[in-house]
């Protein structure tokens, strides 16, 4: 896939809200950040605008997607961070022009509801990047390599993985291929469209949080059935937390990675022949590391421990 330009001090990325609102003042410290780093921090005119229709949204669709659009085409502008995830981004996402993006790529950082536009924009063709949102999420204490790792990403520094985990549903093996996916809920709802994942020889990764075990396994019964898994090289797993109900899981429900939720997927997927990595750092959880999807990564996991290396 086509990579955009690694950022250079001055640089501006801009940051705009396609899914759920925000409150002033929720961005203050992700602006000061972009500022630390060097880079500039210019905000979608709308950001603060709000609509609610069974939902409360960044602004209507227009709205958002008017600044999606503007960060799109501004070449000055060399990263698209969003600021937070929720719902709405496939609301806006057959509203955008793409045609000045290919001339000038620039990246597009995110997770959650973002995964969105890291489906679509791989299925054309470039990468993204998989990370932090601008807006934390609440009452989550932050590991100290989420933010710099996307910094990292952004500039062109390694983004190579070496994480100890011992998780017992994992399969050891090597695998190569393209990294795709994202927050499982996404992935699900995007199959059949012009969004949706290609497969194909590619590495998947999976994460999310709030969704009922049954429906965990619903959404990758409907994968299995579209073939996925026969075409991937290899799966990661991300975290899985607040799963199920509080009552139901009174034990895990606040754990990062849930085992029941690593149950349920490992019963569907142990029949493949790949490697696969339960616990990798990434998704809802104060660990979420940058991940380039899209970009060609090698895949190791062993006994004990899992490698990441990108672009090797």
């Amino acid at each position: 896939m086509i990579q955009p330009s690694y950022l250079k001090k001055g640089d501006k990325i801009a940051i705009v809200a396609p899914a759920k609102r925000m409150l002033k003042g929720e961005l203050d410290e992700a602006i000061a950040l972009i500022n630390s780093w060097g880079f500039e921090a210019v905000l979608g005119k709308n950001i603060y605008e709000s609509f609610n229709l069974g939902y409360a949204y960044a602004g209507t669709d227009t709205q958002r997607a008017t600044d999606f659009q503007w960060a799109l085409d501004d070449p000055e502008i060399k990263a698209i961070w969003c600021a937070r995830g929720g719902y709405g981004s496939v609301k806006i996402i057959d509203l955008l022009n793409f045609e000045q993006f290919t001339i000038n790529p620039k990246w597009i950082i995110g997770y959650s509801d973002i995964t969105v536009f890291h489906n679509h924009i791989n299925a054309l063709g470039y990468q993204t990047i998989h990370g932090v949102t601008a807006k934390k999420l609440a009452n989550v204490t932050y590991h100290s390599d989420s933010y710099p790792s996307l910094y990292r990403a952004l500039v062109g520094e390694t983004t190579n993985y070496h994480i100890e985990t011992s998780n017992s549903f994992n399969k050891t093996g090597e695998a190569e291929g393209e990294l795709i996916g994202g927050n499982l809920s996404i992935v699900y709802s995007l199959l059949g469209s012009n969004s949706a994942i290609q497969p194909k020889d590619k590495i998947l990764f999976l994460e999310d949080w709030f969704e009922n075990w049954y429906a965990v396994d619903r959404m990758l019964m409907n994968l299995k059935r579209n073939g996925i898994f026969d075409q991937i090289s290899g799966l990661i797993l991300g975290s899985f937390t607040h799963m199920d109900t509080e009552e139901e899981n009174k034990e895990n429900y606040n754990h990062s990675y849930d085992p029941k939720t690593y149950e349920v997927i490992y019963e569907l997927v142990k029949e493949y022949q790949i490697p696969i990595v339960f616990e990798f750092p990434a998704g809802h959880t104060g660990h979420n590391l940058a991940l380039k999807m899209g970009e060609k990564l090698h895949l190791k996991v062993d006994t004990n421990s899992v490698n990441l290396q990108f672009n090797y």
